[in-house]
């Protein structure tokens, strides 16, 4: 009869294969579930609910359902393990005391990556000692988010090496009114990639030694675009970039110091007449570029007649690719110009739209040249 009952719970046993698992394969197949799916196994047994501590990487989409808010809570204060990544993306109509105690208990469990892209019904503000986080190596904020400073507050990330920040309210970011400017994130020493898509009006002081990536996207709003004077971006680099990508409405006038080689540059630069000349300006600035991409509103402003002067001055001598974008209003003068600047240039792509007389449809033409 015993071994009657042992052959059973041995036959049990092969059968239940996900009882088998060990508990670091287990979590890595929870790990292709989003958290939410995967701490509902929690109720399965003690064991499961052990494992679902061990996932490293946390995701959650929060909706209009403040109810989401216990799964949040569940993975985060049922853990003493540190995590690598929380993302925290969507809308919520929870209070903003939540998102602030979330971002605490992250930070207890020193974790690594933090997202953050929410739509909040009120301002939530973080807490003080995100700013200097020792774990952070990559930190994307967006949304009706802020975290309060004084101007004599120390911003220090030791590790940070990626950094956007998106359609955050950045002049409210300090308490006591004080012109704001990108200064304070010199406490980045090693940060390698920079993001920031706001409507920034203040001037941009940019001093990073390791930079590597740098994207700028500082489109004022049509409403207020002719009445804002904006502040002029210094940039200050000590390496070299990979990537520079900068798309700017605003007349800003952009001036670089100690600038090194740049591989890509992208550009897309629209604005009034004050626009041309602070163009010339950075052109002039990325004349060691390797590679360059101009949009149709940029070659536009290129096209002026009192451009095509200042534009022979310049010489790209790194210059080995070019992609430009022509529209219909632009001049092919200032193409030979450009060309004539660039005596190393081997790739040449250009994408011209052109109406066709029947029902105004657009057609791209590409050509490339070698």
């Amino acid at each position: 009869m015993e071994e009657a009952n042992q052959a059973k719970r041995v036959a049990c046993s092969s059968d239940d294969r996900l009882s088998n698992l060990s508990d670091e394969l287990a979590c890595h197949i929870l790990s292709f579930m989003s958290t939410e799916e995967a701490y509902r196994t929690s109720v399965l047994s003690k064991r499961w609910a052990f494992i679902c501590t061990m996932i490293l990487d946390l995701h959650f989409k929060l909706s209009e359902e403040t109810t989401q808010s216990v799964y949040v809570y569940a993975a985060l204060l049922r853990r003493n393990k540190n995590i690598r990544k929380l993302n925290l993306v969507g809308d919520f109509c929870g209070e903003p005391y939540h998102v602030h105690m979330w971002i605490s208990k992250a930070l207890d469990l020193n974790v690594q990556e933090l997202y953050m892209d929410l739509t909040l019904q009120k301002s939530t503000f973080l807490p003080l000692r995100l700013s200097t986080s020792k774990s952070l190596v990559v930190l994307k904020l967006g949304g009706k988010i802020q975290f309060k400073l004084n101007s004599s507050n120390v911003v220090y990330f030791p590790s940070l090496k990626i950094l956007h920040l998106t359609h955050i309210v950045l002049n409210s970011i300090f308490e006591d009114h004080s012109e704001f400017d990108l200064s304070f994130l010199s406490g980045c020493p090693c940060l390698e990639e920079f993001s920031l898509n706001d409507f920034f009006k203040q001037p941009l002081n940019i001093t990073f030694p390791l930079l590597k990536r740098l994207y700028l996207d500082v489109i004022m709003p049509d409403a207020v675009y002719s009445e804002v004077k904006v502040g002029t971006a210094k940039i200050n680099l000590l390496s070299s970039l990979e990537i520079l990508d900068i798309i700017d409405n605003s007349a800003r006038k952009y001036e670089f110091v100690n600038f090194p080689n740049v591989d890509q540059a992208s550009l897309c630069i629209t604005g009034n007449s004050d626009s041309r000349s602070n163009l010339y300006t950075l052109l002039n600035g990325l004349s060691n570029v390797k590679s360059l991409s101009l949009d149709p509103e940029t070659v536009q402003l290129l096209s002026m007649e009192d451009n095509l002067d200042n534009l022979s001055l310049l010489t790209f001598h790194n210059l080995v690719s070019l992609s430009v974008q022509i529209s219909m209003n632009c001049s092919w003068n200032m193409l030979v110009s450009f060309l004539q600047s660039a005596p190393n240039l081997k790739d040449l792509a250009i994408e011209h739209g052109r109406k066709l007389g029947l029902g105004g449809v657009i057609v791209n033409s590409d050509m490339s040249f070698k």
